[in-house]
């Protein structure tokens, strides 16, 4: 199995200090990925006649990462998507992005209210930087880069949907994802959106979002809002590999830090998991290893349990920690809200 798609996570720090974010609950250093790492995943990658899709993003926000501007020129060649919350981009890093980036994917958690009680920011520096992007597009007669906006759904903010589809129309986007709320500390667990069983009320406020952005002829990518039996991970599907802001390559976003999240309520521990170092091994050699070959064979073929809906969970100390499973599987993606579509990547 060939690499498709490359995650890079070029730092760990972020400009902002939202409400909803996992840094409030881990005690991780501030850290930029080592520019030697950088260079030697390029020319690892260079001749990857498989990879076609290079992600600049993570758990940090890669506009605050120095190597930001060279590593958008230097990969321009393949099809690029920065996630980013689209605050920290001056007149160069607009004139990249218009020039290189293929999906410029912002996260926009909320209207200008709720925008300012969960991110503690002005929405109006995001879409100026965004109208700034858009101007260049028009003048250069350029199809890309396709706007992408996300919306993380919680209590505080479900009034904004409709808003948020009018706004995705006014900065011409191409399409609108919206996801649900990981809690990362037990006073944001209430905040929930999406539930076990029947969830009537979700279900009638997405029919109506579906309708409406319809109208307005935006994408409207929607998450699941009760727990279904279906597993995917979008990582081992599209064959994505991650290399972390450390230079180590972790499964997934979920697994490349350590910290503490509430799994409808339950808290539980997520244990970053490294297969390997680009200080020490070959990008390539840690992708084709025995473990990782058999971890992804595992997660795709649904050879692990689901701690969610099992009877014996609340007396099982197994799912505190993604160390290990009741089928012996490391790391265990057994109580992953990404595989369910309750949480949805960018």
């Amino acid at each position: 199995m060939t690499i498709h798609k490359l995650y890079l996570e070029l730092t760990n720090r972020c400009n902002l200090n939202c409400s909803i974010c996992y840094r409030h609950s881990w005690d991780e250093k501030p850290q930029d990925m080592d520019r030697k790492i950088f260079y030697k995943v390029l020319n690892e990658i260079n001749g990857m006649k498989n990879l076609k899709s290079v992600v600049l993003g993570g758990i940090g926000e890669p506009t605050c990462a120095p190597l930001i501007y060279e590593a958008i020129e230097a990969l321009g060649d393949y099809y690029l998507t920065l996630t980013t919350n689209a605050i920290n981009i001056d007149d160069e890093l607009s004139g990249l992005i218009a020039k290189y980036v293929n999906l410029f994917m912002v996260s926009v958690d909320g209207l200008h209210e709720n925008y300012m009680k969960i991110r503690n920011t002005d929405l109006n520096a995001v879409i100026n930087n965004i109208d700034r992007i858009n101007t260049i597009k028009e003048k250069t007669g350029k199809s890309s880069p396709y706007l992408g906006l996300q919306l993380v759904l919680s209590m505080d903010n479900a009034g904004d949907i409709l808003k948020m589809i009018d706004l995705a129309d006014a900065l011409k986007a191409h399409k609108l994802v919206l996801s649900n709320l990981l809690p990362q500390i037990r006073e944001n667990t209430h905040k929930i959106l999406y539930t076990r069983y029947e969830n009537k009320y979700v279900k009638d406020l997405f029919k109506q979002a579906v309708k409406y952005s319809f109208n307005k002829g935006i994408n409207l990518v929607l998450p699941n809002c009760e727990l279904k039996t279906e597993r995917r991970c979008s990582f081992v599907e599209e064959q994505a590999a991650f290399i972390n802001a450390g230079g180590e390559m972790v499964p997934c976003y979920r697994l490349s830090h350590t910290y503490k999240e509430y799994v409808f309520g339950r808290e539980k521990t997520v244990l970053k998991h490294s297969f390997g170092s680009l200080h020490e091994k070959h990008l390539i050699d840690i992708w084709e290893s025995e473990r990782y070959s058999r971890f992804r064979s595992v997660v795709s073929n649904n050879r692990y349990p689901s701690c969610i809906d099992c009877d014996y969970v609340e007396g099982c100390d197994l799912v505190k920690d993604t160390s290990c499973d009741c089928y012996t599987g490391s790391p265990s993606c057994a109580d992953c809200l990404w595989s369910r579509k309750l949480i949805i990547c960018p």
